[in-house]
Protein backbone atom coordinates (compact mmCIF):
# COMPACT_ATOMS: atom_id res chain seq x y z
CA UNK A 1 0.00 0.00 0.00
CA UNK A 2 1.06 3.57 -0.78
CA UNK A 3 -0.43 6.35 1.31
CA UNK A 4 -0.09 10.14 1.41
CA UNK A 5 -1.08 12.71 4.02
CA UNK A 6 -0.91 16.41 3.17
CA UNK A 7 -1.06 18.99 5.97
CA UNK A 8 -1.36 22.73 5.46
CA UNK A 9 0.94 24.54 7.86
CA UNK A 10 0.29 27.56 10.05
CA UNK A 11 3.16 29.21 11.95
CA UNK A 12 4.10 32.65 13.27
CA UNK A 13 7.53 32.51 11.60
CA UNK A 14 8.49 31.80 7.99
CA UNK A 15 8.85 28.19 6.89
CA UNK A 16 11.18 27.01 4.13
CA UNK A 17 11.77 23.63 2.49
CA UNK A 18 15.19 23.61 4.19
CA UNK A 19 13.37 22.99 7.50
CA UNK A 20 12.16 19.54 6.42
CA UNK A 21 14.74 17.79 8.60
CA UNK A 22 13.29 19.61 11.64
CA UNK A 23 9.84 18.33 10.72
CA UNK A 24 11.36 14.85 10.49
CA UNK A 25 12.62 15.22 14.04
CA UNK A 26 9.17 16.32 15.22
CA UNK A 27 7.64 13.34 13.43
CA UNK A 28 9.97 10.88 15.16
CA UNK A 29 8.87 12.28 18.52
CA UNK A 30 5.27 11.33 17.68
CA UNK A 31 6.10 7.67 17.01
CA UNK A 32 6.47 4.77 19.44
CA UNK A 33 10.11 4.62 20.54
CA UNK A 34 10.64 1.05 19.34
CA UNK A 35 9.37 1.85 15.83
CA UNK A 36 11.37 5.12 15.70
CA UNK A 37 14.52 3.17 16.59
CA UNK A 38 13.72 0.66 13.85
CA UNK A 39 13.44 3.47 11.29
CA UNK A 40 16.74 5.02 12.39
CA UNK A 41 18.52 1.70 11.85
CA UNK A 42 17.01 1.06 8.42
CA UNK A 43 18.92 2.15 5.31
CA UNK A 44 15.88 2.14 3.03
CA UNK A 45 13.01 3.84 4.82
CA UNK A 46 9.33 2.88 4.25
CA UNK A 47 8.36 6.55 4.13
CA UNK A 48 9.32 9.95 2.76
CA UNK A 49 8.41 13.46 3.83
CA UNK A 50 9.01 16.97 2.52
CA UNK A 51 7.80 20.56 2.52
CA UNK A 52 6.27 22.22 -0.54
CA UNK A 53 5.11 25.78 -1.12
CA UNK A 54 1.92 26.35 -3.11
CA UNK A 55 0.35 29.73 -3.73
CA UNK A 56 2.07 31.29 -0.74
CA UNK A 57 1.27 28.49 1.73
CA UNK A 58 3.51 25.65 2.91
CA UNK A 59 2.37 22.05 3.04
CA UNK A 60 3.90 19.09 4.83
CA UNK A 61 3.59 15.90 2.78
CA UNK A 62 4.16 12.51 4.42
CA UNK A 63 4.21 9.41 2.21
CA UNK A 64 4.15 5.83 3.50
CA UNK A 65 5.18 2.87 1.38
CA UNK A 66 3.62 -0.05 3.24
CA UNK A 67 0.72 -0.81 5.56
CA UNK A 68 2.75 -0.80 8.78
CA UNK A 69 4.24 2.62 8.05
CA UNK A 70 0.82 3.95 7.12
CA UNK A 71 -0.79 2.67 10.31
CA UNK A 72 1.93 3.98 12.62
CA UNK A 73 3.23 7.16 10.96
CA UNK A 74 0.11 8.61 9.37
CA UNK A 75 -1.97 7.20 12.21
CA UNK A 76 0.09 9.27 14.65
CA UNK A 77 -0.51 12.48 12.71
CA UNK A 78 -4.20 12.22 11.85
CA UNK A 79 -5.25 13.34 15.33
CA UNK A 80 -2.39 15.83 15.76
CA UNK A 81 -3.25 19.54 15.61
CA UNK A 82 0.28 20.95 15.97
CA UNK A 83 3.94 20.01 16.28
CA UNK A 84 6.92 21.75 17.86
CA UNK A 85 10.21 22.40 16.08
CA UNK A 86 12.45 22.44 19.12
CA UNK A 87 15.58 23.88 17.48
CA UNK A 88 13.54 26.85 16.24
CA UNK A 89 11.32 27.02 19.33
CA UNK A 90 8.45 27.19 16.88
CA UNK A 91 4.97 25.73 17.19
CA UNK A 92 3.41 24.82 13.84
CA UNK A 93 -0.30 24.24 13.36
CA UNK A 94 -1.40 21.35 11.14
CA UNK A 95 -4.48 22.24 9.10
CA UNK A 96 -6.62 20.75 6.34
CA UNK A 97 -5.72 17.08 6.49
CA UNK A 98 -5.88 15.51 3.02
CA UNK A 99 -5.38 11.76 2.77
CA UNK A 100 -5.14 9.39 -0.20
CA UNK A 101 -3.89 5.88 -0.79
CA UNK A 102 -3.01 3.55 -3.65
CA UNK A 103 -2.94 -0.22 -3.26
CA UNK A 104 -0.20 -2.35 -4.78
CA UNK A 105 -2.88 -4.13 -6.79
CA UNK A 106 -4.09 -0.83 -8.28
CA UNK A 107 -0.50 0.10 -9.13
CA UNK A 108 0.20 -3.24 -10.83
CA UNK A 109 -3.18 -3.37 -12.60
CA UNK A 110 -2.36 0.03 -14.07
CA UNK A 111 0.95 -1.40 -15.32
CA UNK A 112 -0.59 -4.47 -16.96
CA UNK A 113 -3.80 -3.01 -18.37
CA UNK A 114 -2.93 0.42 -19.80
CA UNK A 115 -0.74 1.59 -22.66
CA UNK A 116 1.37 4.29 -21.07
CA UNK A 117 2.83 7.38 -22.68
CA UNK A 118 6.35 7.42 -24.09
CA UNK A 119 6.79 10.96 -22.74
CA UNK A 120 7.20 11.78 -19.08
CA UNK A 121 7.76 15.13 -17.43
CA UNK A 122 9.42 14.69 -14.03
CA UNK A 123 9.37 17.61 -11.60
CA UNK A 124 12.00 17.63 -8.86
CA UNK A 125 10.08 19.45 -6.14
CA UNK A 126 12.79 19.53 -3.49
CA UNK A 127 16.61 19.39 -3.67
CA UNK A 128 17.65 16.08 -5.24
CA UNK A 129 21.02 14.33 -5.33
CA UNK A 130 22.57 10.88 -5.61
CA UNK A 131 25.72 9.42 -4.11
CA UNK A 132 28.22 7.39 -6.11
CA UNK A 133 31.52 6.09 -4.83
CA UNK A 134 31.40 8.45 -1.86
CA UNK A 135 30.71 11.58 -3.93
CA UNK A 136 27.52 13.56 -4.48
CA UNK A 137 26.02 13.54 -7.96
CA UNK A 138 23.78 16.58 -8.38
CA UNK A 139 22.31 16.31 -11.84
CA UNK A 140 19.52 14.02 -13.17
CA UNK A 141 21.47 10.96 -14.29
CA UNK A 142 18.98 8.55 -15.89
CA UNK A 143 20.64 5.40 -14.58
CA UNK A 144 20.84 6.74 -11.02
CA UNK A 145 17.17 7.71 -11.14
CA UNK A 146 16.02 4.27 -12.25
CA UNK A 147 18.37 2.45 -9.87
CA UNK A 148 17.11 4.51 -6.92
CA UNK A 149 13.45 3.93 -7.82
CA UNK A 150 13.96 0.19 -8.32
CA UNK A 151 15.75 -0.15 -4.98
CA UNK A 152 13.02 1.73 -3.14
CA UNK A 153 10.30 -0.26 -4.89
CA UNK A 154 11.87 -3.58 -3.95
CA UNK A 155 12.45 -2.57 -0.34
CA UNK A 156 8.83 -1.58 0.25
CA UNK A 157 6.68 -3.95 -1.83
CA UNK A 158 6.06 -7.66 -1.69
CA UNK A 159 6.52 -10.07 -4.54
CA UNK A 160 9.29 -10.79 -7.02
CA UNK A 161 12.32 -8.50 -6.95
CA UNK A 162 12.60 -5.94 -9.73
CA UNK A 163 16.28 -5.24 -9.14
CA UNK A 164 17.81 -6.67 -12.27
CA UNK A 165 20.91 -5.34 -13.99
CA UNK A 166 19.62 -6.16 -17.48
CA UNK A 167 16.33 -4.35 -16.84
CA UNK A 168 18.19 -1.37 -15.40
CA UNK A 169 20.43 -1.20 -18.46
CA UNK A 170 17.49 -1.48 -20.86
CA UNK A 171 15.57 1.28 -19.10
CA UNK A 172 18.65 3.52 -19.04
CA UNK A 173 19.58 2.90 -22.67
CA UNK A 174 16.05 3.51 -23.94
CA UNK A 175 15.34 6.70 -21.99
CA UNK A 176 16.48 10.11 -23.16
CA UNK A 177 16.20 13.53 -21.52
CA UNK A 178 15.00 15.72 -24.38
CA UNK A 179 14.59 19.00 -22.49
CA UNK A 180 15.15 20.36 -19.02
CA UNK A 181 14.85 23.39 -16.79
CA UNK A 182 17.09 22.91 -13.75
CA UNK A 183 18.94 24.92 -11.17
CA UNK A 184 21.61 23.95 -8.68
CA UNK A 185 20.72 24.33 -5.00
CA UNK A 186 22.07 23.10 -1.68
CA UNK A 187 20.28 21.33 1.13
CA UNK A 188 21.51 22.12 4.62
CA UNK A 189 21.62 19.14 6.95
CA UNK A 190 23.33 19.17 10.35
CA UNK A 191 25.71 21.94 9.30
CA UNK A 192 26.59 20.31 5.96
CA UNK A 193 25.45 21.78 2.64
CA UNK A 194 24.60 18.94 0.26
CA UNK A 195 24.89 19.94 -3.42
CA UNK A 196 21.65 19.18 -5.26
CA UNK A 197 19.32 20.24 -8.07
CA UNK A 198 15.66 21.20 -8.55
CA UNK A 199 13.50 21.78 -11.62
CA UNK A 200 12.08 19.53 -14.31
CA UNK A 201 13.11 17.22 -17.13
CA UNK A 202 11.19 15.71 -20.03
CA UNK A 203 12.03 12.14 -20.84
CA UNK A 204 11.35 10.24 -24.04
CA UNK A 205 10.97 6.47 -23.69
CA UNK A 206 11.85 4.03 -26.45
CA UNK A 207 11.91 0.24 -26.54
CA UNK A 208 9.05 -2.16 -25.89
CA UNK A 209 5.70 -1.07 -24.49
CA UNK A 210 6.37 -3.27 -21.47
CA UNK A 211 9.49 -1.23 -20.66
CA UNK A 212 7.55 2.00 -21.23
CA UNK A 213 4.83 0.84 -18.83
CA UNK A 214 7.46 -0.21 -16.28
CA UNK A 215 9.16 3.18 -16.43
CA UNK A 216 5.80 4.89 -15.89
CA UNK A 217 5.10 2.59 -12.93
CA UNK A 218 8.44 3.47 -11.33
CA UNK A 219 7.89 7.20 -11.68
CA UNK A 220 4.37 6.93 -10.29
CA UNK A 221 5.77 5.00 -7.34
CA UNK A 222 8.46 7.68 -7.06
CA UNK A 223 5.85 10.35 -6.33
CA UNK A 224 5.46 8.53 -3.01
CA UNK A 225 8.98 7.23 -2.36
CA UNK A 226 11.02 10.14 -3.67
CA UNK A 227 14.26 9.56 -5.55
CA UNK A 228 17.91 9.74 -4.56
CA UNK A 229 19.32 10.33 -1.08
CA UNK A 230 17.79 11.66 2.16
CA UNK A 231 14.16 11.31 1.06
CA UNK A 232 13.12 10.80 4.69
CA UNK A 233 14.66 14.18 5.53
CA UNK A 234 13.00 16.22 2.79
CA UNK A 235 15.12 15.66 -0.33
CA UNK A 236 14.22 13.99 -3.61
CA UNK A 237 10.47 14.66 -3.83
CA UNK A 238 9.15 14.32 -7.38
CA UNK A 239 5.92 14.98 -9.24
CA UNK A 240 4.77 13.88 -12.69
CA UNK A 241 3.60 16.46 -15.21
CA UNK A 242 0.73 16.09 -17.65
CA UNK A 243 1.25 13.99 -20.76
CA UNK A 244 1.94 15.82 -24.00
CA UNK A 245 1.92 14.80 -27.61
CA UNK A 246 5.15 13.24 -28.84
CA UNK A 247 5.72 15.54 -31.80
CA UNK A 248 5.10 18.73 -29.84
CA UNK A 249 7.12 17.46 -26.88
CA UNK A 250 10.05 16.54 -29.04
CA UNK A 251 10.23 20.08 -30.44
CA UNK A 252 9.98 21.91 -27.12
CA UNK A 253 12.95 23.23 -25.24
Amino acid sequence: MLARLELKLNADSDITFQMASLFHGALMEKLPQEYANQLHQSQLHPYSQYLEKREGDYYWIINCLNQEARDIIIGALLATESIELRKKQLKVGLLQHKYEELSQKELMDDFYEDTKSRWIEVKFLTPTAFKQRGRYLFYPDIRCIYQSLMNKFDSCTSGESMIDEDTLEELSNHSEIVSYHLRSVSFSLEGVNIPAFMGRVRIRLRGSQTMVNFANLLFRFGTYSGVGIKTALGMGAIGIGKERGGEREGKSS
